[in-house]
């Protein structure tokens, strides 16, 4: 008997001392070198945004939101933390109603913020209440040859759960340059939420090695982050639309640019070849551009296997 329950330790020691070193070498990249500076070309085929956490930040986000207008973009992808309270209707309308004002399209990720407090809600009630366009808190869409896979980081990435697979699925199923956005940090110079952050590494990271994303842009922490490629893939955290900014912290072997307390928003300049980040301030004075080159695009529009997947149509006006 005790023999037996000896084997059971044993057994249980080695498989958790392999789940142990298989977490490690998916969770630890291989830093690449730092892209070449970007100097002023052609006018870009079209051209998309971001920003993250406009919680509290009224007027920061207006200003933001005219800057991303001026620009012209197709949409704005929304890192996450659009509200303060997601139980405020007026905070979600004012958004709303600021977005539309600037005839802004809003493409959004959960945020932790945008969770209904006190019920077991991931963000579903407020999406299917503001965003019923949207067919799940995860989900894909399409725009010109570029893929866009939208993550809920409130809800689970273990292996068997539904949005790990809606992951492996996309990836499998949509070759091509792809961007994926979630409100909460992969890798970050942040000690937040650092177990998570290493979960979401083994899991998520993991996943996306090997594949067509090329960049991978996040909210969550107040302040401006880009990483070396780890993989071949860039890192970003963008959570620049909120007034409650965080102090700096010692920059990681990976961190390429750090910009702390400074309110900001990015557009993307599409090419046929590569995409041109820059990413400004609230005055539109840029402080960070870098570029990505392109891969081959051969899929075709998602499937009835496929529901969480919508094709965007161009805004009339922007190029």
């Amino acid at each position: 008997m005790r023999r037996g329950i000896r084997w059971l330790l044993a057994a249980a020691l080695v498989s958790l001392a392999g789940l142990v070193v298989w977490g490690y070498v998916r969770a630890t990249p291989q830093v690449g070198p730092a892209p070449q500076p970007v100097v002023a070309a052609e006018a870009p085929l079209w051209r998309f945004g971001f920003v993250g956490d406009t919680q509290q930040g009224e007027t920061v986000f207006e200003e933001i939101f005219r800057q991303l207008a001026s620009a012209r973009v197709q949409f704005v992808l929304h890192l996450g933390d659009m509200v303060e309270n997601a139980d405020s209707t007026q905070q979600w309308e004012y958004l709303l109603a600021k977005a539309e004002a600037s005839g802004l399209r809003l493409m959004p990720v959960v945020g932790n913020h945008d969770c209904l407090p006190g019920y077991r809600d991931r963000g579903e009630s407020c999406f299917r209440r503001f965003f019923p366009q949207l067919p799940e808190t995860f989900y894909h869409f399409r725009f010109r040859d570029l893929n866009f896979l939208m993550l809920n980081s409130e809800r689970s990435f273990l292996p068997w759960s539904e949005q790990a697979g809606f992951l492996r699925w996309q990836l499998a199923h949509h070759p091509g340059t792809t961007i994926v956005c979630l409100h909460r940090p992969i890798f970050s110079s942040s000690r937040r939420d650092l177990a998570n952050q290493y979960l979401r590494r083994a899991l998520v990271h993991g996943t996306l090695v090997d594949s067509d994303v090329v960049l991978v842009l996040a909210g969550h922490h107040h302040t401006y982050e880009r990483m070396l490629p780890l993989d071949g893939i860039t890192y970003v955290v963008s959570g620049g639309g909120s007034r409650k900014l965080y102090p700096a912290e010692p920059p990681q072997g990976y961190t390429a640019v750090s910009r702390p307390q400074v309110n900001h928003y990015g557009v993307v300049d599409v090419y046929a070849d590569r995409l041109v980040v820059r990413v400004m301030d609230v005055a539109g004075v840029e402080f960070d551009r870098f570029a990505i080159a392109l891969r081959p695009t051969t899929h075709a529009v998602g499937s009835a296997r496929n529901p969480p997947s919508m094709e965007l149509v161009p805004l009339e006006g922007a190029p």
